[in-house]
């Protein structure tokens, strides 16, 4: 027993724990009824000691305290999960018993001391569990101290917890914050006036330097430490949650409850639970594989030295005696193992499923909530989102607030709200949209961990935005998906700094088809959309103007290679041509000189080269759009054209130099060999598809104006003649 004598009546016994372990429970519960101490000492968060009320309210296990501390756009969560076999919960039930003051000693939740990794356990468990022939330290802990809890003494067992505690801390002599800070309540309470026996429950890793703190008898007076506060920068909130085994960080907590509840049966019970969920599920197990199962189960625990079977015990046997075929991967509770495999074997699943089990909990009504909750509770109300279908009509500003609750809702992920349909692109024309809500048990839980983020419905989306954004990094697809987003849920409602995180997330992008897209999405939405109420958007402009330097930027990376002109890229320059027509104010930089130089650059992409001159073609004269053509070698000579047509066609159409032009492309063509205008056809003809038909007709008739309406005819049918000799001579070679 971990005791340190102060004097007759005042002993402080540190237990230390392993978290959700029935055994740990026990010794909890036993030490507490035997002892009748005066205070009960718990690792947990201090600031929560004055709400400890709030735990002792009729709750359905597991709950949890879930806290969160934001410190600007840095947000922390953490969860202290509890289940009716946790020894900290144990210790609060049995204190209460016997009218011993609970308080909770640890640094609160908040504390920088938090905002390190988290403790692990040491090489020395990983050594041990090898030594034992164990693979997983859950396995050891199992075969050590679980098996053995109603063959072993408390006395006995907390010997055994001591030597395995001490164990894996061994070579670390180092106090942390936090065990300073606890060992400072259990020297406090030992010298209270009146004070007799303290129990204090820790986690099992924290109890050697708590007893060497203790050893070292620093002076007190008996005052309680000081429970530290929180600055005015600091956001910070701890709340209960309804919790689900499926959550709890444990491998099987229906078993472990079973463990519990009937400790010497639980093999049994197990096995039967297995068997029974796979009849369910029409899996043949007959009453002889049952038998061999449960047999072999106790063979397991014999050979094992065990008096009573483990986890592991139960999981081996069903593998051995109820898999039929080979398995696909490694059992997912061994140390290699994976959670299922690509192809789950039924048993093996239904191992896992039953061990695990779906216990959900539930909060007492009186538990207090966070404002997010109510705020959400107030919105459903007022825009009478009841459960069942949803259909908005978007063009009016109601269905569009409406709308927008529902997508921050989603986009926090809160379950009940499904979007069946509506528009999916700023450029849709879809106005109406479908929602099907549904009650869920796990809106509470979800809406009270999204406090974090926000204490109002637009706060925390766009706290979440936010944060998507950060993490999408230069993924252009997702930040487009992630922009979209953000005008479903209202453009007013996201977070100051969204628009210098998108911008800050472009910079880091290189792919520029992929930026360009992204820039035509935020322009057609900052210009045109009613829809979502995000015409002349803040956000949507700075996305444009980072956009759009950035694809300049991409641009000049492009060098000339190769490969035909690029479709997706001289789109992405058409985007940076209409933002610098129509959104020249929110630009930051005009890059009309950047892409002038483009357009000169030799070295450049032809198909950039025709893009970037494409921007200024109505500003170009005569001369130096002759000029422009003549120095591109004739081979790219519509790779070139493809890029000014890509992002000019009407303008190209209208500005003065386009005869000259066309005058100069006739005649580079028609001094072409048979051989090189073979070569160059393809790239000639892909230029001239960015024109309809009947512009296609303009352009022919503007070639040949000095020429008779017969002379005209007859030049488009020796061009059809033509069209039709190099398909016979692509065929031949086999690139038609």
């Amino acid at each position: 027993m971990s005791v340190a004598v102060v004097d007759a009546g005042r002993d402080v016994v540190v237990i230390g724990i392993r978290h959700h372990s029935p055994a740990c429970a026990r010794i909890v519960a036993e030490t507490i009824e035997r002892l009748h101490p005066t205070h009960v000492l718990i690792e947990g968060p201090a600031d929560f000691t004055d709400r400890i009320d709030e735990l002792r309210l009729d709750h359905k296990l597991p709950i949890a305290l879930y806290s969160h501390v934001r410190r600007g756009a840095h947000t922390r969560v953490t969860w202290a999960a509890f289940t009716d076999w946790s020894p900290e919960w144990i210790a609060l039930r049995s204190a209460s018993k016997v009218s011993a003051e609970v308080r909770l000693i640890d640094l609160p939740a908040w504390h920088p001391a938090f905002d390190g990794p988290p403790d692990e356990y040491s090489v020395a468990a990983t050594v041990l569990a090898a030594r034992l022939g164990l693979d997983t330290v859950d396995a050891m802990w199992d075969h050590v101290v679980e098996s053995r809890a109603d063959t072993l003494t408390v006395e006995e067992l907390t010997a055994v917890l001591d030597d395995y505690f001490d164990a894996i801390r061994v070579g670390d002599a180092t106090v942390s914050e936090r065990e300073q800070y606890m060992a400072s309540w259990i020297r406090a309470a030992r010298e209270r006036p009146g004070s007799g026996a303290v129990v204090v429950v820790c986690g099992g890793r924290h109890r050697p330097a708590i007893m060497s703190e203790l050893a070292r008898g620093r002076p007190t007076d008996g005052s309680w430490p000081a429970v530290p506060t929180a600055g005015p920068d600091v956001d910070i909130g701890s709340y209960l949650v309804p919790y689900s085994y499926s959550r709890l960080d444990l491998e099987s907590p229906w078993w472990y409850e079973k463990l519990w509840q009937k400790t010497a049966s639980a093999g049994e019970v197990a096995a039967a639970a297995i068997v029974r969920d796979l009849r369910s599920r029409n899996q043949r197990v007959s009453t002889t594989d049952f038998i061999g199962f449960r047999t072999q189960i106790l063979g397991l625990a014999a050979i094992r030295g065990q008096t009573l079977p483990t986890r592991r015990d139960v999981l081996d046997a069903a593998a051995s005696t109820l898999v039929g075929e080979a398995l696909a991967s490694p059992l997912p509770w061994t140390l290699a193992g994976e959670p299922l495999g690509p192809e789950p074997d039924p048993v093996i699943s239904a191992c896992m499923r039953t061990m695990r089990g779906d216990l959900r909990g539930t909060l007492h009504p009186d538990s207090p909530v966070p404002g997010l909750v109510c705020h959400v509770d107030m919105l459903l109300e007022e825009f009478d989102l009841l459960p069942g279908p949803v259909v908005l009509d978007l063009a009016d500003e109601r269905s569009r607030q409406r709308s927008r609750a529902l997508h921050q809702l989603r986009v926090l992920g809160v379950p009940g709200f499904e979007r069946t349909a509506g528009p999916g692109s700023g450029s849709a024309v879809v106005s109406t949209e479908r929602w099907m809500i549904v009650d869920s048990a796990d809106r509470l839980p979800v809406l009270v961990e999204a406090a974090a983020k926000g204490h109002t419905l637009v706060e925390a989306a766009g706290a979440t935005l936010e944060s998507s954004l950060t993490s999408a990094a230069a993924d252009v697809e997702r930040l487009a998906h992630i922009l979209f987003d953000a005008v479903l849920c209202g453009l007013d409602s996201v977070a100051d700094r969204t628009e210098s995180i998108a911008s800050e997330s472009l910079k880091g992008v290189g792919d520029l088809g992929g930026t360009g897209l992204l820039l035509r999405a935020a322009l057609d939405l900052w210009r045109h959309d009613s829809l979502f109420g995000s015409r002349g958007s803040t956000l949507l402009g700075a996305i444009i103007d980072s956009a759009s330097s950035q694809v300049v930027a991409l641009a000049h990376r492009v060098r000339a290679t190769t490969g035909g002109a690029d479709l997706l890229r001289i789109s992405a320059l058409a985007a940076l041509s209409d933002a610098m027509e129509y959104a020249t104010e929110i630009l930051s930089t005009d890059p009309a000189d950047e892409l002038t130089a483009l357009a000169r650059d030799n070295g450049a992409a032809v198909d950039i080269r025709g893009s970037a001159l494409g921007t200024s073609w109505d500003r170009i004269p005569p001369d130096a759009a002759v000029d422009a053509v003549r120095s591109i070698p004739a081979e790219h000579l519509g790779d070139w054209l493809c890029g000014l047509f890509g992002v000019a066609r009407e303008r190209f159409l209208d500005a003065e130099s386009s005869d000259t032009v066309l005058t100069a492309v006739d005649e580079i063509v028609s001094r072409l060999s048979e051989h090189e205008f073979l070569t160059a056809l393809p790239a000639l003809r892909q230029s001239f598809e960015f024109f309809p038909p009947r512009e296609r007709d303009i352009i022919a008739r503007r070639l040949t104006t000095s020429t008779p309406e017969a002379a005209v005819v007859n030049s488009l049918d020796v061009g059809r003649q033509l069209d039709a000799r190099v398909d016979d001579a692509l065929a031949q070679i086999g690139m038609r």
